[in-house]
């Protein structure tokens, strides 16, 4: 497996961005990546308390244990702060045995996989906007400049339920797998990046062009971004 991170603050202040690199628990590889909300006062926190919670997966654990294991800790936080609304993250999870991949998903943090010059979403954004998207309220272009799209449907909090999106597919050799943050997406589409993938057949170069792309915008959040090559 090849991996590749990079975590870049944005201009509001505190990264409250986090990333679980690869790790082997079993015969299986897990990873992560989270982004705090920023309108909760305790967001960073949230987000590295997910991956921590993900990092003691036990070998008995599934994907939705491990995700009320994480709603357990965060309520535990807020009870500690006195506010059930200070502690809220987006979540995405991948994990890899063989291969197949399992994913669990809360929020609008994403996972793609890259194939050829192909990419396939494997995760839905939670967000207003993408519901309107799904209902047929707003058009594409009127999702770009819609006021409210970064307002979250479902997140891990505190004392809230959460809306945990579950979907298994099939890796292979050469497959390029990416956990991202919407710092990071909003300003590389997975055009753009499945374009970079296939320009660059050698892992290194593509990541050194899909840092430089990301760097060569204006950001205006948190930018993350977890890069894995199956070895070919």
């Amino acid at each position: 497996m090849k991996v590749r991170y990079l975590s870049i603050e944005g201009p509001k202040g505190e990264n409250q961005d986090a990333i679980l690199q690869p790790f082997r628990a079993g015969d299986c590889l897990w990873c992560g990546i989270a982004d705090g909300v920023g309108s909760s006062a305790l967001g960073g926190l949230a987000a590295r308390t997910s991956l921590e919670v993900i990092s003691q997966v036990a070998d008995t654990d599934t994907i939705v244990d491990l995700f009320a294991k994480v709603s357990t800790r965060l309520s535990e936080i807020a009870v500690e702060h006195g506010n059930s609304k200070s502690i809220s993250t987006t979540l995405s999870v991948l994990r890899i045995c063989g291969d197949q991949a399992s994913i669990g998903h809360v929020g609008d943090t994403r996972i793609s996989q890259y194939r050829g010059s192909g990419v396939m979403a494997r995760t839905k954004d939670q967000t207003e906007v993408q519901k309107l998207l799904d209902d047929g309220v707003l058009t594409k272009n009127q999702a770009r400049r819609y006021p409210r799209r970064n307002v979250l449907l479902s997140a891990m909090s505190g004392g809230r339920d959460y809306d945990l999106y579950q979907a298994s597919f099939s890796v292979q050799q050469g497959d390029r797998i990416l956990l991202t943050t919407d710092g990071f997406h909003n300003k590389l589409l997975r055009g753009k990046i499945a374009d970079l993938s296939s320009s660059h057949p050698e892992f290194d170069r593509f990541w050194t062009s899909l840092e430089d792309a990301l760097r060569a915008e204006s950001l205006d959040d948190d930018a993350s971004c977890l890069a894995l090559e199956i070895e070919r």
